[in-house]
């Protein structure tokens, strides 16, 4: 089946309430949880954040990867919708998945290296035909759909062979009240033209897909630019490293932003002081290698080259994706960034 399972009535999710802060929070648990030095201050507040079930441990997990300078982080990042007729809250702490209440139409994997120097945003296109355990053949977001972070999380590790360690998910509906939070940010439009984005206009940035050449492709890419520019608006403001800054933003965290039980203050605070150096400089923004487009009983699917993707993931979780990418010609990565006046 390749649509998505039927979709109730929409009733108030939680993560739809404070949105504009969103995309701060979609990084490494989000990078301000990973630059935020400040946030192991703020214990009560990170307690606050849901923690869910991830239901991960079965036997033919892949396993984790040890390189010499310790241990990497897979972390899974998944944008859902509205959640029609279903409480996300409700739906993460329920003892069964309610099927067909939500999908996921941003699916990234977040890489950290070893030594915490440098990681990787992976996009994985939301109409990627892959093998969904216990549901044949599907687009990769009807997994969220038909079983939530688990199996998503599960549907990735069987795709790319790579253990994802943490999961968050969060609602990617918020670009128009984060620009408006920081004042806007620049970017550089397809035809290199610096253009403001603020409120609405960044919506319209972040969504729009069928008049662009690539579709989903470049909307995708789209969204990476304008997370790495709405990151460094915030870096460069030193918001991430002003302690009451930080302290008022993880005071909301629990109100759009859900996290594995693996994720306790503890780790959370760990990774906050590992990552404090992290810069937007640091990380690359790539897509994962697909053969196009095709269509599959009426839909429209992409068609991923399944042994491209097998060997980025397996660079990409041995910290080797620098000699990766040179060595590949036809990397689908973000450009590095122009100057932007």
């Amino acid at each position: 089946m390749l649509d998505e399972p039927g979709r109730q009535t929409h009733s108030a999710s939680f993560l739809r309430r404070h949105r504009a802060l969103l995309i701060l929070v979609a990084l490494p648990v989000v990078l301000a949880l990973v630059v935020g030095g400040w946030l192991w201050r703020i214990n009560g507040d990170i307690a606050g954040i849901q923690r869910f079930e991830a239901h991960l441990d079965r036997p033919d997990r892949p396993e984790s990867v040890e390189v010499k300078d310790g241990s990497p982080i897979n972390v899974v990042i998944a944008g859902v919708d509205d959640g029609k007729g279903t409480d996300l809250e409700d739906a993460l702490g329920a003892d069964t998945w309610p099927a067909g209440a939500f999908r996921s139409d941003t699916i990234m994997v977040l890489h950290l290296n070893a030594n915490r120097t440098e990681g990787q945003l992976v996009s994985i296109p939301r109409d990627s035909y892959v093998d969904v355990p216990g549901h044949g053949t599907d687009k990769i977001n009807a997994s969220f759909s038909y079983g939530g972070p688990a199996l998503l999380a599960r549907t990735l590790e069987d795709l790319t062979g790579v253990r994802m360690d943490h999961s968050v998910v969060l609602d990617w509906n918020g670009f128009d009240g984060i620009t408006d939070a920081v004042g806007g940010v620049d970017v550089a439009d397809e035809d290199g033209q610096d253009i403001h984005l603020e409120g609405e206009a960044a919506l319209e940035y972040v969504r729009e897909r069928k008049s662009l050449p690539r579709g989903d492709f470049d909307r995708i890419e789209r969204q990476q630019n304008f997370v790495r520019a709405i990151f460094k608006k915030l870096s460069s403001a030193g918001v991430l490293r002003n302690p009451l800054e930080i302290t008022s933003l993880a005071g909301t965290l629990d109100e759009f932003l859900a996290v594995d039980s693996s994720l306790d203050n503890g780790r959370i605070r760990s990774l906050a002081l590992q990552h404090r150096g992290l810069r937007p400089g640091d990380l690359s923004f790539v897509t994962v290698p697909t053969l196009g487009t095709d269509t599959v009983d009426g839909a429209s699917i992409v068609r991923l080259d399944r042994p491209a993707t097998r060997d980025l993931f397996d660079a990409v979780a041995h910290d080797e994706y620098l000699a990766w990418q040179e060595a590949n010609d036809a990397v689908d990565e973000l450009p590095e960034e122009q100057d932007v006046d």
